[in-house]
């Protein structure tokens, strides 16, 4: 993040690598592998850097310097480099830092929001059998990262979801197994830092399609916006203006089409209990 701001000052001023190598007296190099995040920057030259771009208010420079404070600290996730995909990693890394997130998931409960027995449906994903041992590391992240929802430093991250009636409904792990969710939905939707909406298959025809997306904003000094697009085998991040302002589009179209968070919390305790209602008839048959 510091890296790639670091980037966008230089840019905005349209100075070449060059020019920065020439402020800090040191190869093009160097600049190159600090904004590409491949290497760190200690505080004097940050501060020379700062000098160079026109970042002058004490308030803003003092972000800038508290970004690579920040970036020096340790991360939960390291003692699990080697058990983890880097682009994963980065998934978890940009959970850690953002201020926001913002999304739309078509066909299953997002990670963030799964209980302990979805999760593990879904990681399994239809195989019968106890888990591999790269299955139980992934579901140990993906339980540890629902930790940003109720975090005190920085504060919770704010999220804003919009899930397909569809991602209620598909029994991942059978009825007792999605109940459970459901209801982990409606109590999570409780948080001031999370709004969830539901677009109901009455919607219609809706932009964005069925490919899900994640939009994370980064706090100030930052100002940084990353798409986040999901594959079977990999994570795409996007980061061009175009590319962050059509998928707000898009979210801002999703989120007016849905059900208000209040109609959709309703719909979920609906749900909810029309599984209840369905486990109990199959228990008495």
């Amino acid at each position: 993040m510091l890296g790639t701001n670091l980037r966008r000052l230089r840019e905005d001023r349209e100075l070449l690598l060059e020019d920065a190598a020439e402020q800090l007296s040191c190869h093009a190099a160097k600049i190159s592998r600090i904004e590409s995040g491949r290497s760190g920057i200690r505080p004097l030259d940050l501060k020379a850097l700062l000098d160079l771009y026109g970042v002058e208010g004490a308030r803003e420079r003092e972000g800038w310097l508290a970004l690579a404070r920040d970036g020096r600290r340790q991360r939960w996730w390291r003692v699990l480099e080697d058990r983890l995909p880097q682009d994963f990693l980065d998934l978890i890394g940009l959970e850690d830092e953002v201020a926001e997130c913002r999304g739309w998931q078509p066909g299953v409960v997002p990670g963030l929001l799964q209980t302990v027995d979805y999760a593990t449906a879904v990681i399994r994903g239809g195989a019968a059998g106890p888990l591999t041992e790269e299955q139980r590391t992934r579901l140990q992240v993906r339980m540890e990262r629902q930790k940003v929802l109720n975090r005190t430093e920085p504060d919770p991250l704010k999220v804003w979801l919009v899930l397909g009636e569809a991602a209620l409904r598909q029994e991942v792990g059978g009825r007792t197994v999605l109940r459970g969710q459901l209801l982990r939905l409606v109590d999570v939707a409780q948080l001031p830092n999370v709004t969830l909406q539901v677009l109901p298959f009455t919607a219609g025809a809706y932009m964005g399609g069925p490919a899900p997306f994640l939009m994370y904003q980064f706090p100030p000094p930052s100002g940084l916006d990353v798409v986040l697009l999901e594959n079977l085998t990999s994570h795409a991040y996007l980061e061009a203006p175009a590319d962050t302002a059509h998928y707000g589009s898009v979210f801002d179209h999703l989120r007016a089409a849905a059900l208000s968070p209040l109609d959709s919390q309703a719909l979920l305790g609906s749900l909810a209990e029309e599984l209840a209602v369905h486990t109990q008839e199959g228990a008495s048959g």
